[in-house]
């Protein structure tokens, strides 16, 4: 409420119907604004651009690939019944034999698509790339109107992998948030590197927030007050407008 003070945003103000998507769509159309050289998309999945390309690979082959045997064994069936057997004898017995090793071949495939882990990504809410062909993700954010400790923990996991899978160049990736509790926010910001950072939509508003409550207290310092001026001060918690002029500072394509 303390933030809402600060933002000028009266008590009886009703909520906005999908808050969360209308500010990721906000961000993202304010941001493409920026660099109509650069591609912007909401909701893709990493392997849509080139450091991931990979990743789609193995999931499009075992959703294209077929068992050849049985069409053999259809050929095999024909030859039999309609031929001459002193002229295709042989030939049926290489078929024959063919179908054997086929069948083989397909009973690897099987076992290596059993066996291999399905790496799932979530999708990026904003995505920064080059234009085609080069297609190269420059900067992925996960949008969050607030925190719970679950969309922290997604948050975390997926900058974990998008640094473990990705192949050549690590897009800057953060969290876009309007979460005002410090301690939430920390749960992210004080990750392992997984994330770069956490861009707040009204970070100003949120330390004057910080600052007025602290005062009420009269007891200086507010530990929740001391995290947030540790974090900016540290650069796990940035203005908005750093992620503006990051997005700015991309190479022109």
């Amino acid at each position: 409420m303390a933030l809402f003070d600060a933002l000028g945003v009266p008590a009886e103000k009703p909520e906005i119907p999908q808050v969360g998507r209308r500010m990721e769509e906000l961000a993202a159309k304010h941001l493409e604004g920026l660099r109509s050289d650069l591609l912007f998309r909401g909701s893709r999945p990493a392997m849509e651009f080139r450091q991931y390309y990979h990743l789609a690979v193995f999931k499009d082959f075992t959703r294209k690939y077929a068992d050849p045997g049985s069409e053999l064994a259809d050929i095999i069936v024909e030859l039999t019944q309609n031929s001459s057997p002193a002229i295709h004898d042989a030939l049926i017995s290489r078929l024959k034999t063919v179908s054997v090793a086929i069948g083989e071949n397909h009973q690897l495939v099987s076992d290596l698509v059993n066996s291999m882990p399905e790496e799932s990504l979530l999708k990026l809410d904003v995505a920064i790339a080059a234009p085609q062909p080069e297609n190269r993700l420059l900067i992925g954010l996960s949008s969050k109107w607030s925190l719970r400790t679950d969309r922290a923990q997604d948050c975390i996991s997926q900058g974990s992998k998008l640094v473990s899978l990705r192949r050549g160049h690590m897009p800057h990736y953060a969290v876009l948030t309007m979460e005002p509790r410090p301690a939430m926010l920390r749960l992210i910001a004080y990750g392992s590197g997984a994330v770069d950072c956490v861009y707040h939509l009204a970070l100003q508003e949120l330390r004057d927030a910080a600052r007025t409550l602290e005062g009420r207290r009269r007891r200086a310092p507010w530990a929740p007050r001391a995290l947030l001026e540790r974090m900016v001060a540290q650069g796990r918690v940035r203005d908005y407008g750093e992620l503006v002029a990051e997005v700015r500072r991309l190479p022109t394509w």
